[in-house]
């Protein structure tokens, strides 16, 4: 049964973008296991967690690429043009 700091550790390692055999080497989760939950199944609480931190970091991360794209950076104004197209 895994726990809720346990839950809450997973979404905040994804956040910090380690691998998720990384993380369950850390949680004391068997690997394997772990690796299968988030390919495979969707619904549990593993796969929740995980994808949680990592999009919250993907969401802060293009949040930033965009504002720095608004003040005319060229590098953010490629990377903004490229996920535009990704989005449509």
């Amino acid at each position: 049964m895994t726990t809720e700091k346990q839950l809450n550790d997973i979404t905040e390692m994804a956040a910090a973008l380690m691998l998720p055999k990384e993380i369950a080497i850390l949680l004391g989760i068997n690997p394997d296991r772990f690796e299968h939950s988030l390919k495979h199944c969707p619904d549990s609480d593993w796969y929740k967690a995980f994808h949680k931190g990592r999009l919250q970091t993907k969401y802060e991360l293009r949040k930033k690429i965009v504002f720095l794209a608004k003040a005319g950076s060229p590098q953010a104004e490629l990377l903004a043009d490229k996920y535009l197209q990704q989005t449509l």
